[in-house]
């Protein structure tokens, strides 16, 4: 994947499965990255019921509920990024993944950004989310755009909760930090 990627909103049913392919390369992605602790994958993506999350993406992460972003290279999606309504002020990033081939290029960084100001537009006061305490890169993400450690807003098994970390981000926009992407 060469050239300029833009990004765009999921609108219908092919956008969506595209949305679902790029979640089944993510899982595939943890699957290799945490390989000494295969229980952790299974045990995090079937507490979130990631296999019946993927029959239902546009009545999850679509309009009125939320929206997905893709990042689109040419002709094939090559990242992607969701929000799903938690609360009438809150809302949950979800799955940001961008292809290896894409990496180090700002992507995940725009989408990220399209999406708070997506939710923002919304009318979100809040956006949380969850990672695992490994995932430094995205962690380091996250915090550059805004995002600080939260008490958990959701449950998980005993098992995972030491290894989960909430993060939020406020909204408003007077409290945006400086988001010029980097050019170097």
């Amino acid at each position: 994947m060469t050239g300029a990627v833009t990004l765009r909103e999921a609108s219908g049913g092919a956008d969506y499965a595209a949305f679902g392919e790029l979640v089944a390369d993510y899982v595939g992605w943890c699957r290799e990255r945490y390989r000494d602790d295969p229980w952790f994958v299974d045990l995090a993506f079937g507490h979130q019921a990631l296999e019946e999350e993927l029959t239902r993406l546009g009545r999850t992460y679509g309009p009125p509920n939320g929206r997905v972003l893709l990042a689109v290279a040419g002709d094939a999606v090559a990242g992607g990024v969701a929000y799903k309504r938690l609360t009438d002020d809150a809302c949950e990033m979800k799955r940001l993944f961008v292809r290896s081939e894409l990496a180090g290029r700002g992507v995940g960084r725009a989408l990220c950004l399209a999406l708070i100001d997506a939710a923002r537009g919304d009318g979100f006061s809040v956006m949380r989310l969850d990672t695992s305490r490994d995932m430094v890169e995205a962690i380091g993400l996250y915090r550059a755009i805004g995002f600080n450690d939260c008490a958990p807003y959701i449950d998980y098994p005993e098992r995972l909760k030491p290894m989960i970390r909430f993060m939020e981000r406020r909204l408003t926009p007077d409290l945006t930090p400086d988001l010029t992407p980097d050019r170097g």
